[in-house]
């Protein structure tokens, strides 16, 4: 069930109103069971695998909780962790391991042939599982300073863990932000409903009318056949790549936080206009949040973070990078992604701490517009290796950039104007979506309707006809 969808729509109108129709004790009942549905939606088959992951972390974390009498339980919790990345490694690693474990062999001059899963990819299986390991990590921290912080609930951490609006692509929750929504299902704010319509409609208007169209007129094309296309035309179809995914996974974003407004609760922001950072780092600081805080909090920090040496420093940096590239698929292309990232973290690190120390002044207006030209190029021409599918085809299409040939670009100017527009939007004052917000907070319910049934009307008019899934369903 696509989140640009009538069927959605209907769906998630139907479940509001049977929400708040319903005496507040059933309310997480039947938040749980229309969870449930909306991933079996997906695919019958997998909701079993979801199940597991959800039984695991939700045993494991009353098994941690109850030893918090004791220390030096850390086997436990990488038992059940182990347990949990069990299904991720299966469906998600498991082929791209085999073979690259058979390449090895045949380097060695031996004949391996490994079995493969050879299945789809269940959808938000990298999205759930960080949430479940998050909750055991966090579980099994409150033992450690004797209080036991695990779900009672079964019901009630299913419903955490499978909560429709952020199942399947974020943004990625801890426990101390939903379970307490849940626990005690708050009150609906006329406030929200204006907030959380406004912020749907903006999630389709970017995943209808600037994502799709710009995938199918000017990114497809190019990206399925490269060599027909001049440099120019090459480099206009990053640029529209990396609006298009910014606006497709942040449009998500938007429909999943204002889904959630509507039964009262709040989910955390996930996007910051990225392509306005001036640094690599600042640039995961604005992108995905939740993955990079995730990262942060149960990886760089237990690492050792900064606190270390600056080779250990560097060291958690490319560690984290390529985690995370390797978090978005199961490829080299991922893994170059995050080494690129991360080497480029590092040596943002150094030149910082060099300036620190030889008293240099802090950049201004000039300094920060380089900066910012030199990170937003980094981050198109990375996204290179996000939208091919092997190291191969990403060599081929960044060695086609340095083509010039004087023809203009072959794009209809429908896709040039959203194109154009996009971006504008982008770089747009960062106050803007706020005061949009709370002018929203202060209409009538007649006119947050009438915007919905408005962007529902142009989004028919305007989009490309063709209900495309959302680019972050595949990670």
């Amino acid at each position: 069930m696509l989140f640009h969808t009538l069927d959605y729509v209907i769906f998630l109108a139907l479940t509001v109103l049977l929400y708040w129709g319903l005496p507040r004790g059933w309310r997480v009942g039947l938040l749980g069971v229309a969870s449930l549905a909306f991933y079996a939606s997906w695919s019958l088959i997998y909701l079993p695998v979801m199940l597991m992951v959800v039984g695991v972390a939700w045993l494991g974390g009353r098994w941690l909780g109850t030893w918090r009498r004791f220390t030096g339980h850390g086997w436990r919790r990488a038992a059940v962790m182990g347990l949990l990345l069990l299904p991720l490694i299966f469906f998600k690693y498991w082929d791209w391991i085999a073979e690259n474990i058979e390449m090895v062999g045949a380097l060695a001059k031996q004949t391996w042939a490994l079995p493969r899963v050879a299945m789809p990819l269940p959808v938000g299986i990298s999205f759930f599982s960080f949430q479940a390991i998050a909750y055991l990590i966090d579980v099994a921290r409150a033992a450690e300073q004797g209080r036991d912080g695990s779900e009672p609930s079964l019901w009630r951490f299913t419903t955490f863990q499978t909560f429709f609006p952020q199942l399947v692509a974020g943004p990625i929750v801890r426990g101390h932000e939903l379970l307490p929504q849940i626990l005690r299902p708050p009150a609906l704010h006329q406030h929200q409903i204006g907030a959380g319509v406004l912020r749907i409609c903006r999630g389709m208007a970017k995943k209808l009318l600037i994502a799709d169209p710009l995938r199918l007129g000017m990114i497809d094309p190019i990206f399925n056949d490269p060599a027909a296309f001049t440099g120019v035309e090459r480099w206009v179809a990053l640029y529209a790549y990396t609006l298009q995914i910014y606006a497709d996974f942040s449009g998500y974003t938007d429909i999943a936080i204002g889904s959630a407004r509507l039964f009262g609760i709040e989910l955390p922001e996930n996007f910051r206009r990225p392509y306005l950072a001036t640094s690599v780092s600042e640039f995961w600081r604005r992108w995905h949040i939740t993955l990079s805080d995730w990262i942060r909090d149960y990886l760089y920090f237990p690492l050792g973070g900064s606190q270390g040496g600056e080779l250990q420093t560097y060291r958690n940096l490319m560690i984290t990078l390529v985690i995370i590239g390797v978090w978005h698929g199961a490829s080299w292309n991922f893994v170059l992604y995050g080494l690129l990232h991360g080497g480029v973290m590092v040596l943002e690190r150094w030149r910082r701490k060099r300036a620190e120390q030889s008293g240099a002044p802090r950049p201004k207006a000039w300094g920060l517009a380089w900066r910012w030209a030199l990170t937003f190029h980094f981050v198109v021409l990375a996204r290179i290796l996000f939208r091919t599918d092997d190291l191969a085809s990403a060599a081929d299409f960044a060695e086609g950039l340095g083509a010039v040939e004087l023809l203009l670009p072959r794009f209809s100017p429908t896709v040039w104007a959203i194109f154009a527009l996009g971006w504008l939007v982008h770089f747009s004052p960062e106050v803007w979506p706020a005061r949009a917000e709370a002018w929203a907070q202060r209409q009538s319910t007649w006119l947050w309707v009438g915007v919905a049934a408005a962007t529902g009307a142009l989004a028919m008019v305007m989009s490309s006809g063709e209900q495309l899934a959302f680019v972050y369903y595949q990670f």
